[in-house]
């Protein structure tokens, strides 16, 4: 229960900082902008601290009955947790090299196989599919500057967004 709490303190305290650089955030002087350049990122500060506060409560009630630490979890779902932890990991330092595309694309055909997706086709097109959405919603839509990769990727990745 205690390493629970301190994550908590810890997260807490996290929240608080970004909330108060939230805060100093710079208006923007146009009076159709009700909330601001702070206003939607207070709203998700306060959001998480009110999450933090009910988790840190219901830990607190259930004490040490409740049991749900990581020394609890059984060794398979533990070996889970860090390969896909793992591949979290490896997708981000990709990232730079492969370009958004090509990291996404690898990152929705491996993951659900560790979970145990074992069709191919499926995860092939639910990849492909995945990856385009995510381009043209991010890239094309929202003009998010996405990272292109290096070398050939970076040259590929003018041709999509």
């Amino acid at each position: 229960m205690m390493p629970e709490l301190l994550f908590n303190l810890l997260l807490a305290l996290a929240v608080i900082l970004y909330l108060v650089a939230a805060g100093q955030l710079p208006e923007s002087g146009d009076s159709l902008d009700t909330l601001g350049a702070s206003g939607f990122p207070l709203m998700i500060g306060v959001a998480a601290l009110l999450v933090m506060a009910g988790l840190t409560a219901r830990l607190l009630r259930q004490g040490n009955a409740a049991g749900s630490g990581l020394r609890e979890t059984p060794l398979p779902d533990t070996r889970l947790m860090l390969v896909n932890v793992g591949l979290l990991a490896g997708y981000i330092l990709l990232l730079n090299v492969l370009g958004f595309a090509v990291s996404t694309l690898l990152y929705l055909f491996i993951a659900p196989t560790t979970f145990g997706y074992s069709n191919w086709q499926r995860l092939g097109m639910y990849a492909l599919i995945g990856s385009i959405a995510l381009v043209v919603v991010f890239g094309t839509v929202f003009f998010v500057p996405l990272p292109r990769g290096i070398g050939v990727f970076r040259e590929l990745s003018y041709l999509v967004y």
